[in-house]
């Protein structure tokens, strides 16, 4: 075996495999986006300008969209506020007019020039993506809109935008150039609010009139007034005052602020626009009639929200149209038209819609069924991501009613169905957890509104013991119930396909979920929903002679498997391998680790892998030979709390037991934070380890740079990898861009570059001259990857775990 040898030890630990950062590259989960949507469109968003990369100040960029706040007024008249033509000046002009901006750079897209009204819901799916865009190279995104229906659009990008940066909303009721006109002042201080960056993790927020104020929650109250944006029951998150701005109250949103909780299920980059369903609202009133639910119906609806009396009401009429839309698959949430409270009680098609008012909740409905037809998960969404309850402080775990019992109705040869009864909690039961025999983690979790579960790849004629969990939001797990339930023998069982014991083939549908144990269970395979677009057959083998696979001294502590599947290509997301060890063979100071072969090097790569009591699990994206092998135990590693299950987590656990990168004194990593200069390169010297000391720093900016930083920085600039700015400064706390990572990879590989390289990316001309060169020659070397659209987006910022990822691989090539 190759790669099990004292003299590549360090390559063990940074191994090029890094399953789950292959699923992606460089661009994480966006590649597996890509290959299901293809055709996303882009936007010719500006770069940043020489100046505005040299300057301290934060770079906004203002999305105009048109609306009132770009409108003249009817005839030239100054003095008339509501006779006006919307979206009739350029936001470049607008922002020419205003006074030179004291806290940010500004620059400018026009989207469109319309009234807010005059979009439609495929026009909000490409200001999403185009407001992500933009996030990609620019410190926050102001996004002028009319005020009509800004509360819905607000929310849209709320739901929708991925990137945690400030997004800024807003517009005037007053039109551009009538006296006490509104809108430069708005789009002023707007622009001051996302500079701030104190709206960061919030999602998306509407300011206009000084206040700040949640997108989920505001809501027009007056047709002509300045202040009629207001947020009932909740009131605003914060005001701009002279020079201020001040935050007096954090969303839900905010309070997860860096966790996977954050982000919401609708990345718009996994669907097509035209998946976008009809939704529509229809209004209750005294003796309202069915017939508005009954045509909303006839005409393609999909989803319907009332917006009804008092707490919800509706009328008998409306009810009974409802009951037959329902029948026919439509899906309701309902709401109040009194402008506040909070609907409860939900099923039989019916979602309560929380405190959200009719336009929300269309908003809400409509991007959940974009993303699902099952009811159970769209109430599931309206109950977290929808009401974005506050949970802080939940120390009581969730319980069980009396004389509640795990049960199954359904055995099959190689399947049981359980089910159980609904559990309580002092706030929300979040979801269920579901275990096998005595393994400490679970098969599956499931939402609080699914009570069945149905487990599949067993042995015939086996019995097999599960164990249910109730969770809430705060991980705190209920008492298990727990059952023993026997499967079929060969030509019995409960319905449903038979499969022999023997078998060793899966069939997963496309988009489908499934899991396959073969050898006596040496093997599982357990392949998540959304894993492939294809139905994909699945086979394993166990190879019975090792000739050529394996030296005299390794230790083997598996069978050796080859896993095949009938599609070429990568998994979209990873697929859990779950392998059976021989223990006995596990010496001290060795443990178990998975291996796959690779082909094409004739070589076996290390995985690692998550070990519980005999067996080991580990994720991949594609399938070949795999084993377990016995390796040198090492020191021990701390593991990171924020990790799990994100694509770059093998890169971190690598690069950590390398000691290149650290974690936060709260036991996190914060993978999607962005890097400084210092901060990468710090990283970077750490993983070279260079013999030489270092330079003396020059910079005019010396004292800026951290003394953690210093040795590492003074390092590279011996090494040649850095030099500072033409201006002197080295600006070590600035955010580092593509294009400058990518220079100081090539240069740390003392790769030849030419700058008049042509790159393939689709964005070439926008590269540098300067690093257009390094750009082509790394990725050449396939260390990093275009991201949407085969865009390189230079002036784009990197995560740590981007960072952290191109770093691994740079030491593959050494």
């Amino acid at each position: 075996m190759t790669v099990i040898t004292n003299n590549r030890m360090l390559r063990r630990f940074l191994s090029p495999l890094l399953i789950l950062a292959l699923l992606s590259g460089f661009m994480g989960y966006a590649r597996a986006a890509e290959e299901v949507v293809p055709q996303l469109p882009a936007f010719d968003i500006p770069a940043l300008s020489a100046e505005s990369q040299a300057s301290p100040l934060p770079n906004i960029m203002v999305v105009a969209t048109g609306g009132t706040i770009a409108g003249a007024a009817s005839q030239g008249d100054k003095t008339n506020f509501q006779n006006y033509a919307a979206g009739t000046y350029k936001m470049a002009d607008m922002v020419a007019q205003l006074p030179k901006h004291k806290n940010a750079d500004v620059s400018t897209f026009q989207f469109g020039n319309k009234g807010s009204g005059g979009y439609s819901m495929k026009d909000l799916y490409d200001l999403s993506l185009a407001v992500d865009q933009a996030l990609e190279v620019y410190d926050g995104v102001v996004v002028t809109t009319g005020t009509d229906t800004m509360e819905e659009i607000a929310y849209f990008l709320d739901l929708t935008v991925r990137s945690e940066k400030p997004v800024v909303v807003t517009g005037a009721m007053r039109p551009w150039d009538v006296i006490g006109t509104d809108g430069p002042a708005n789009l002023y201080q707007a622009i001051k609010v996302a500079a701030s960056n104190k709206t960061k993790w919030y999602g998306t927020v509407i300011m206009l009139n000084d206040v700040i104020q949640a997108a989920r929650e505001v809501t027009k109250s007056n047709a002509h007034r300045l202040d009629t944006f207001d947020t009932p029951m909740f009131g605003a998150l914060g005001y701009v005052d002279d020079p201020a701005v001040r935050m007096y109250r954090l969303n839900a949103r905010a309070l997860k602020a860096g966790t996977p909780e954050w982000s919401t299920p609708f990345d718009l980059r996994t669907i097509s626009k035209d998946d976008l369903p009809l939704v529509e609202i229809a209004y209750s009133y005294q003796e309202a009639g069915g017939g508005a639910i009954r045509a909303l119906v006839e005409d393609g609806a999909k989803g319907i929200v009332t917006a009804g009396t008092g707490a919800g009401g509706i009328s008998s009429k409306m009810s009974q149209a409802r009951s037959a839309a329902i029948q026919k698959g439509v899906i309701f949430v309902t709401t109040t038209r009194t402008g506040s409270g909070t609907m409860t009680g939900s099923g039989n098609g019916i979602i309560a819609g929380d405190n959200l008012n009719p336009q929300h909740a269309r908003m809400m409905l409509l991007l959940s069924l974009a993303f699902s037809n099952d009811f159970n998960t769209i109430k599931d969404w309206f109950e977290t991501v929808g009401a974005q309850d506050i949970v802080m402080d939940d120390a009581a775990p969730p319980a069980w009613p009396a004389n509640a019992a795990l049960t199954s109705d359904a055995q099959t040869t190689d399947s049981i169905a359980i089910g159980w009864p609904q559990a309580t909690d002092t706030t929300r039961v979040a979801g269920y957890a579901i275990y096998k025999g005595s393994e400490e983690e679970p098969i599956a979790k499931v939402a609080s509104s699914v009570r069945t579960y149905t487990a599949k790849g067993l042995s015939s004629n086996t019995s097999y013991t599960f164990t249910v969990k109730a969770f809430d939001d705060k991980g705190n797990e209920s008492a298990g119930l727990a059952g023993t339930f026997k499967t079929g023998s060969n030509g019995s069982g409960g319905g449903g396909k038979v499969t022999p014991p023997s078998s060793n083939e899966l069939t997963v549908p496309a988009g489908g979920s499934g899991e396959l144990s073969v050898f006596d269970n040496s093997l599982t395979v357990k392949v998540p929903s959304g894993a492939s677009k294809e139905q994909l057959i699945i086979s394993i083998q166990k190879l019975t002679q090792a000739g050529g696979l394996i030296d005299a001294d390794d230790v083997l502590l598996s069978s050796i498997f080859e896993v095949v599947k009938n599609k070429a290509g990568n998994f979209l997301v990873p697929v859990t391998l779950t392998f059976k060890f021989d223990a006995s063979l596990v010496k001290e100071g060795k443990k178990p680790s998975v291996f796959y072969y690779d082909e094409a090097k004739k070589q076996w790569i290390e995985m690692g892998g998550t070990v519980n009591g005999s067996t080991i699990s580990v994720a991949t994206d594609h399938f070949t030979k795999f084993a377990v092998f016995a390796v040198d135990a090492g020191p021990a590693v701390p593991e990171f709390t924020d990790i799990a299950g994100h694509w770059a987590a093998a890169s971190i656990r690598s690069a950590l037991a390398a000691g290149i990168v650290n974690g936060y004194s709260d036991g996190t990593f914060k993978p999607e934070l962005t890097v400084t200069r210092e901060e990468f390169i710090a990283m970077l010297m750490r993983a070279l380890k260079p013999a030489e000391p270092g330079a003396s720093l020059t910079f005019k900016d010396n004292a800026s740079i951290g003394a953690w930083a210093k040795a590492a920085v003074a390092q590279a600039v011996r090494a040649g990898i850095t030099s500072g700015y033409p201006d002197g400064t080295f600006k070590p706390g600035s955010k580092i861009s593509r294009a400058e990572m990518v220079v100081m990879i090539a240069k740390a590989l003392k790769l030849t570059t030419a700058e008049d390289a042509e790159t393939g990316f689709s964005d070439n001309a926008d590269i540098p001259a300067w690093a257009r060169g390094a750009v082509k020659a790394v990725a050449d070397k396939g260390i990093v990857q275009g991201r949407l659209n085969n865009r390189f987006v230079p002036a784009g910022t990197a995560t740590r775990a981007e960072a952290i990822t191109v770093i691994v691989k740079l030491l593959d090539t050494k």
